[in-house]
């Protein structure tokens, strides 16, 4: 007789993540803690304890959306001459991230109200321009974005242009021109970036 491995604290929690994550996606942004617990195969118990409540569970689900986010896009150098260069690939490479992930639309548009998402996000949102005003500087310095703008402020109007711009899309359209929304955002971002 082969003994099952125990599930470490981690592994359980990832399995209930992924599950959850499934489980919002497919049902439009509604969970059930009982629902997630029997298709994670473990018990109700395990879901309350590791997340509190439903709310918990959706507000992990976030912040994991955003930490895969941060790791393939705001925390990546691209390579480019200038500014704009780079910064043209990673607005390229943010909307192929949304557009790829599930949750997009569901984060975006469904469970904005929660107010655990929503300290989820303005925790996110905080540290995303704070580095954007880093990277922002460094342009200044380099002579590729005008020295008479706050660079802290454009960050954070070049990334509410883009979480805006990729909200009303999926809002208004049926999301399947990622080519023309890129090339819509990019000459926002580009025109601020230009402006004197």
């Amino acid at each position: 007789m082969v003994k099952r491995r125990r599930r470490s604290a981690a592994e359980t929690r990832a399995q209930l993540l992924k599950v959850a994550a499934k489980e919002l996606v497919k049902n439009d942004g509604a969970l059930e803690m009982v629902s997630l617990a029997q298709k994670a195969g473990l018990s109700e118990g395990l879901a309350y304890h590791y997340f509190g409540n439903r709310a918990g569970v959706i507000a992990a689900v976030v912040d994991d959306f955003f930490d895969r986010f941060e790791e393939q896009i705001i925390d990546v150098r691209f390579d480019g001459k200038t500014w704009q260069d780079r910064e043209r690939q990673r607005v390229s490479a943010m909307i192929s991230f949304y557009f790829s992930d599930p949750l997009t639309p569901i984060i975006f548009s469904r469970l904005g109200s929660d107010a655990e998402v929503a300290a989820v996000e303005a925790r996110r949102a905080r540290r995303q321009i704070t580095l954007a005003e880093k990277n922002l500087n460094e342009a200044q310095k380099a002579g590729d974005v005008s020295k008479a703008r706050d660079p802290r402020l454009m960050g954070a109007m070049m990334l509410g242009a883009i979480r805006w711009g990729i909200m009303t899309y999926w809002q208004s359209t049926e999301p399947n021109d990622q080519e023309a929304l890129f090339e819509e955002i990019w000459a926002a971002v580009h025109a601020l970036s230009q402006a004197k």
